[in-house]
Formats: structure tokens, sequence, C-alpha cells
């Protein structure tokens, strides 16, 4: 049976209150790139699927999953589904869930796994040539000996469906850019409805990987491979096509250098867009106020980065590198140029306590205090599979937090403004404790982020007073 007709399909996400708000770039990044290379004609689709109307698969001859690990249910739903009603249909898995949960994917009955970039398995798949992808794939973790990383191997699976072909810095620099043009992209895209300075905004991104060793994070230490600008400026152009008037720029590292930020942020302001950013307060910080300053000319709206937490112990503990001067600098300077702040916090690191968390609240309120239209976002730490931390608990390496169950849903948002809860504890304080903490935190402070739960506690306490 030949693969002519595919359907890159996003999966829903029931855990959130609204799934609606990012455009699934990694599969109008595929879409683009099969369409380039094979005769396939491709088809984006969202979560309108019904799974009690199976037709909306019957069109296709592959179908293609984007997991991530919250996701994993309902694409083994999907998947369970086309097995029994079209046995002829080809299913294949990918996404961040895949490259780290490999253990568990190859137990389910995939026609093809691809735990790394999809654009060239996707191709060799279609066009019938997937005998010259690896069927072999080792995951590797990191581990510090001193200050010095290596990599272990933590799981080596020979599996015939496993597809393995990475992109290199030059494939990235060259591939054809999103597709935003089709009838059915743009009917996607606008399907989503992400706001920034109250303009219709969508997402967008520059450049893949994380050079930094956070050892919370599964992305850390992978290699930047950037867009060219001669693609990011047509990207731009499409987005202005569609009528947006800013743009999320979902690189995880945005603000590396006033250079190279300085490159993509005049082409944005060449087309009057206002964006939001991703930034890391080592780097932000580095120049003085010069990555600020260069950000809020070039229309930047928001930065949102990763604080973690406001004790250096805890800062020290998970290698991120930076410092809580810088972290407080980082709201500084941005404010001063009139830049909004969201910080995203993690309670539940290695080492946390009553006078870590305390430490963290008086961040929490210079970051408040600072500008009233700031934001924060606060989720107890959740272990994945790919962390540095995670993998050293499964070593069963003592990192000053256990787990109390052996997966959870693995989302940090959650539906009700809620975080996850019942997975991990520290050495000096259990689940409730953390949890406590963060709905502490949400109520008092009232972050934008958080509105869904803050709210409900005050109706709450309306109707019970």
């Amino acid at each position: 049976m030949g693969l002519e007709r595919l359907l890159l399909l996003s999966c829903r996400s029931p855990f959130l209150d609204d799934s609606k708000i990012y455009a699934p770039m990694a599969n109008l990044y595929l879409k683009s790139f099969i369409e380039a290379h094979t005769n396939a004609q491709v088809t984006l689709g969202d979560d309108s699927y019904n799974l009690d109307n199976l037709e909306y698969f019957r069109p296709y001859d592959l179908i293609g999953l984007s997991v991530m690990t919250p996701q994993r249910e309902e694409a083994e739903k999907i998947l369970q589904l086309i097995r029994k009603y079209f046995i002829d249909k080809k299913v294949v898995i990918g996404g961040p869930h895949v490259k780290h949960y490999i253990k568990e994917v190859v137990k389910q009955p995939w026609d093809w796994i691809v735990p790394l970039d999809g654009e060239k398995p996707m191709v060799g798949i279609i066009n019938g040539q997937t005998d010259r992808f690896s069927h072999k794939y080792v995951r590797t973790g990191i581990k510090f000996e001193g200050d010095f990383p290596r990599r272990i191997v933590m799981d080596d699976i020979t599996d015939p469906r496993i597809l393995v072909d990475v992109m290199s810095k030059d494939d990235v620099a060259t591939a054809p850019r999103p597709d935003r043009t089709s009838e059915n992209a743009k009917g996607i895209i606008r399907s989503y409805h992400y706001t920034l300075g109250g303009k219709q905004s969508t997402t967008m991104m520059t450049a893949r990987g994380c050079p930094e060793q956070c050892a919370f994070c599964e992305d850390a230490m992978t290699p930047i491979k950037r867009s060219s600008l001669t693609n990011i400026a047509l990207e731009l152009d499409d987005i202005k096509a569609l009528g947006y008037k800013g743009v999320y720029l979902f690189d995880d590292l945005f603000a590396l250098s006033v250079k190279s930020s300085g490159e993509v942020g005049a082409l944005l302001k060449e087309r009057n867009l206002i964006y939001r950013c991703n930034a890391q307060a080592r780097y932000f910080t580095k120049w003085g106020k010069d990555m600020a300053k260069m950000l809020a000319e070039t229309g930047c709206y928001e930065i949102a980065f990763g604080a973690e937490s406001g004790s250096q112990k805890i800062l020290d503990n998970i290698r991120k590198r930076t410092t809580v001067e810088a972290n407080y600098n980082t709201i500084k300077y941005a404010n001063e140029h009139e830049i909004i702040v969201k910080a995203f916090i993690l309670l539940g690191l290695p080492g946390e306590n009553k006078r870590t968390l305390k430490e963290t609240e008086t961040m929490i309120q210079y970051l408040m205090n600072n500008n009233p239209s700031n934001d924060f976002g606060a989720y107890v730490f959740y272990p994945y599979k790919g962390t540095q931390l995670r993998d050293s608990i499964d070593r069963g390496e003592d990192v000053g937090l256990s787990m109390l169950v052996s997966e959870g849903l693995g989302a940090y948002g959650q539906s009700g403004g809620n975080t996850e809860s019942g997975v991990i504890q520290t050495t000096e304080l259990d689940d409730e404790e953390l949890v406590g903490f963060r709905d502490y935190l949400v109520n008092t402070y009232k972050p934008q982020s958080s509105k869904v739960k803050w709210q409900e506690n005050q109706k709450y306490r309306q109707e019970t007073s």
C-alpha cells in the first residue's frame, strides 16, 4: 500500500483548561519538509478529532502523532482505535515523550518510532527508504564529575521500527520554513488564540537547542541550530500576511547575545511586530542593561525566564549557573526598559526547605511589586526522564528528593490552575507542604498565569463567608 496521504496530528491535552493557545510548530515544520521531499499529500490535524467518530481518520494512509509525556494516554487511545478499526493504516509516533520514554514506547504496536528529529525519518517512511535509518536508539544521560559533564548510556534499545536521523546545523538553516500559507495550515493556526499586549499573536522558532546544564531540564546541553535570517524574514512575512501583530519566539533561549538576538529583533521591528522571548538571567545581565535596551528598542513586550528559585543554594544544586542577584537584576533591567517579566518558579528542587521557600517568596514579592503587569508561574518540580535529576534517581543516587510514585501525569500546568502533586518530596518537605506553599503563593500574589486558581479560591471564600 502506498503512503500518499499523511495526517500529522496534534494530540488533545485534556489535562489543560485551554490547549488552544500555542500553535503546533513541530507539525508546521514537518509538513513543509515532507512536502519539499515527497509527493505526499500532508494534512495538519488538531484536537477537533472525535474518538467516537473515527471517520476523521479514514482518508489517510499514514498517521503521525507528535506526543508530549502528558499526552501519552491520549496517543495510546488513538493507536488502539486505529489498530482495531483500520488495520491497514500505518501509525508513527514522535515527539519528546518518545525520546526519553523509549522503553515504554517500544512495548506498544506502533509501526514506526521516531525518538529524535522527525523530518528525515518521515520522508524515509513515505518514500519507502526506512532501511537506511538506524534501528537502534541509545539514550544518553549526563553525569557530572566535579564541574565536568560526561555522557553515559541510559537506554540501549534495538528495534526495527526505530528510525533515527538528526538534523545538522546546515539542515536546520536551509530547511523550508514552516507552512503558514496553505489553507489547511492557516486554518489550524487561526484556531489558536494567543494574545500579547492585547494584540492577536502567534508563535515561531528561530533556533533549536539550549547550551545550559540545568539538572531539571530534558533539553540541557543540546546544540543550538539556527534558522537562516532569510528564512526568519520570510516566516515573519507569512505571519504579517495572516494579520498577526505579535510573536512569541519559542526558542528555549532567544536572548543569548545582543548581536544574534538583535539581528532577529531588527527583522521584527521592520515589520512592526511586538514580541515575547525566553531569557536566562546570566545571559540577560551579562552585558549590563544592553540586552534589555536592545530588546526594548526592537519591540520586545515581555520576557519569560526560568528564575526557578530565590535561593542561591537551590540554583547551585541544579546547575543553573546563575545567581539570585542576576534574577533580581533581570527583573530590574527589563522593567526599567518597560519590558514585562514572567518568571517561572519550580518548588521541590533538591535542597528545598522552609527557608529556601521563604527566599523564593521574597523574590516573588519583588517581582510583583516592581511592575503590576509582571507575572509568574509556580509549579512543583516533576522529574521527567531525560533530566539529570531523574537519571540520578533511577540510578539509585541520593539527590535530596525522592519520588512517591513511578510516574505522574507529567504536566506542570493542569486544569483548574493546579500543579503536579503526589509525585515528589524533598528531604525536609513532603508533597503536601510543597503543593500547599505553591497554592499559597498563587492565592496571595495572584499571578495572571494562574488566574483560574485564585479566582476560584476567591469565589469559594465569598460563598462560605
